[in-house]
């Protein structure tokens, strides 16, 4: 399997309805599985994920661990390039395009912490609840909602600007400031946009990781019971594709369990992705 290129951080914005137009029949050819897991490490139940700067290797969590966790493209543990944080219930973990800062989602208290992978220390929390305009989601966080929240966090590597997912009951995109101070917009993620699946009703699906693709100015979003991940133009609203994830070399009715967590790299080449339930990297190539 081919590596993805290092970034040149020139980084241009494209025209999203033809990219969309060039884009709406792409395929997803599984060519590579490694298992993750090392239970010594606290490595068991993997629940987000994320390309270093160079892209050349992935940051993921583990929600029953406070660590973060670095591995090549092949799957294998850089053990002296983890380290432990303050954080708990991590369910999300997305890199700065210039690796100074890793920003992941505390499910539990829906907040944005950002960590200098550097130091190994966090530098700031921002919970939702903190932010400038909080007030027009909060219908959507409602204290009657237990093991809903923050799933999946990703950035723009443009704008700067953090996307971050809310698992269900709605599922939500939300996308927040550069600064983490200030929420500019959201969206439910439902059947007017796109958000269906052949064989679970709407309040059944779930989103479990999201990344964004700067090479299409599309956002990739996984869903666990969905086993398939959908391809959303946030300009525009819309779904512009859904597909299913294989998880079998041989067979590919065999779909991902427990999908957590996605990554795509800078030129739009691969798609990584991680199963909490087999604790394993699955890499694709986009075509």
């Amino acid at each position: 399997m081919g590596e993805p290129s290092l970034p040149s951080y020139q980084f241009t914005r494209v025209d999203s309805e033809s990219m969309v137009a060039a884009h709406n029949n792409l395929t997803l050819e599984l060519v590579d599985i490694n298992s993750i897991g090392d239970q010594a490490a606290g490595l068991n139940e993997p629940s987000g994920l994320t390309l270093d700067a160079e892209g050349r290797s992935l940051f993921t969590v583990s929600d029953d661990t406070k660590a973060i966790f670095r591995i090549d493209l092949k799957g294998k543990l850089l053990i002296t390039d983890c380290f432990f944080v303050e954080v708990s219930d991590l369910e999300g973990i997305a890199c700065s395009p210039d690796g100074s800062e890793l920003l992941v989602v505390e499910e539990g208290t829906n907040a944005i912490i950002c960590i200098d992978p550097k130091r190994r220390l966090s530098l700031r929390h921002c919970p939702l609840s903190g932010m400038k305009n909080y007030k027009e989601i909060k219908k959507y966080f409602s204290d009657g909602i237990t093991n809903k929240g923050l799933e999946g966090i990703t950035i723009d590597p443009l704008s700067l600007k953090v996307y971050v997912v809310k698992e269900g009951q709605p599922g939500l995109i939300i996308e927040v400031s550069a600064d983490l101070k200030t929420i500019l917009d959201a969206r439910v993620l439902d059947q007017s946009n796109g958000f269906e699946h052949p064989k679970l009703t709407e309040k059944k699906l779930d989103y479990s990781g999201l990344s964004f693709d700067c090479s299409r100015n599309l956002i990739w979003i996984a869903s666990d019971k969905g086993e398939c991940i959908y391809l959303y133009d946030w300009i525009q609203n819309r779904v512009v594709q859904r597909i299913d994830l294989q998880r079998s070399l041989q067979s590919k009715k065999k779909l991902i369990r427990k999908i957590e967590g996605v990554a795509v790299d800078w030129k739009g080449e691969y798609l990584y992705a991680v199963s909490e339930r087999d604790c394993t990297l699955y890499s694709y190539k986009i075509t």
